[in-house]
């Protein structure tokens, strides 16, 4: 019991390690070896979408939870979906990070950057499985001179 105890004590301490939400960050090193002093993730190379349509490149903090949905994230927090076709990513942030809204304000914008998120998601998977028909397809061999 004792063993499952010193697991348990050395995952939480693990799990604790790193700057909070909303701590200044950086990277430090490069390629396979670059670091960061975060919990979770530093921003420093993401761009974040306001809901007033401005953008704020790289804020250099660290962020919350990962993989969020609208909701979830703790009071002051709000689930922000990275607006990427190739990976579906999602951050807690400081609610605040885009200036003062209302928590009616702020559910909107994670349902708005969570519908982004997951059309460009879908855009880019119709893309790829209308590729994958096209190579595969006897039609486009037949098309090439190569019967």
């Amino acid at each position: 019991m004792f063993k499952h105890f010193r697991l348990g004590a050395c995952i939480v301490l693990i799990a604790a390690c790193g700057d909070p939400i909303g701590t200044a960050c950086q990277f430090e090193g490069s390629g396979f070896t670059a670091s960061d002093n975060c919990r979770y993730r530093c921003l420093e190379y993401r761009a974040i979408s306001c809901p007033d349509g401005t953008q704020i490149q790289g804020p250099k903090i660290c962020s919350g939870a990962q993989q969020c949905e609208p909701g979830s994230c703790p009071s002051g927090q709000t689930c922000y979906h990275v607006p990427d076709p190739f990976e579906k990513e999602s951050y807690c942030l400081p609610a605040d990070i885009c200036g003062e809204l209302s928590s009616h304000a702020i559910g909107l914008w994670e349902k708005e950057s969570k519908a982004v998120s997951d059309e460009l998601v879908a855009e880019w998977e119709t893309k790829q499985a209308r590729r994958q028909n096209q190579v595969t397809s006897p039609a486009a061999v037949n098309e090439g001179g190569n019967q």
